[in-house]
């Protein structure tokens, strides 16, 4: 998710604009692309990206609809990382013997920190709405959860 009307391709030269489509237009200027990639965008490509458009960025790698990858950066609060579908994400990191817990933001830290780069990002998120998103079981996908994570954030799609 990213604060500009260009396409992620412009900002990201790894990124093909074959392999992009917009998910959802939002308020002041929010934009969430669905990007078809094989891998997570990097805290490099993040960086860029909050560069080029000198505002905070957000970006959610969807595994199979089960769980996802949260990653943001905001220009002044910094980086944060958790998942949405936190049982799901377990046992996609148990087959390598990784535990979530050593890669992710509790519920609580997310929250937090989410709510930061909502500030910064001129949002109002709501802390209730966001904790329920990063505790939410995926049923049954978890774009909608990820949906949910928007709505905490103060993200309003247009209309």
């Amino acid at each position: 998710m990213v604060r500009s009307d260009d396409r992620v391709s412009a900002h990201l030269p790894g990124v093909a604009a074959a392999s992009e489509s917009v998910f959802l237009d939002a308020e002041r200027g929010w934009r969430v692309w669905a990007v078809d990639r094989e891998d997570p965008v990097s805290d490099e490509e993040l960086a860029v990206m909050a560069g080029r458009t000198g505002a905070p960025v957000l970006s959610a790698y969807v595994m199979d609809s089960d769980c996802a990858v949260v990653e943001a950066l905001g220009t002044r609060t910094g980086p944060w990382r958790t998942c949405l579908g936190r049982a799901s994400m377990a046992a996609y990191m148990a087959e390598s013997g990784a535990s979530v817990d050593d890669w992710f933001a509790s519920a609580e830290q997310a929250t937090r920190a989410a709510a930061r780069w909502a500030r910064e990002a001129g949002c109002e998120p709501s802390e209730t709405v966001l904790a329920a998103a990063f505790a939410a079981f995926p049923d049954p996908f978890v774009e909608t959860v990820f949906i949910a994570l928007l709505e905490g954030l103060g993200v309003r799609t247009d209309g």
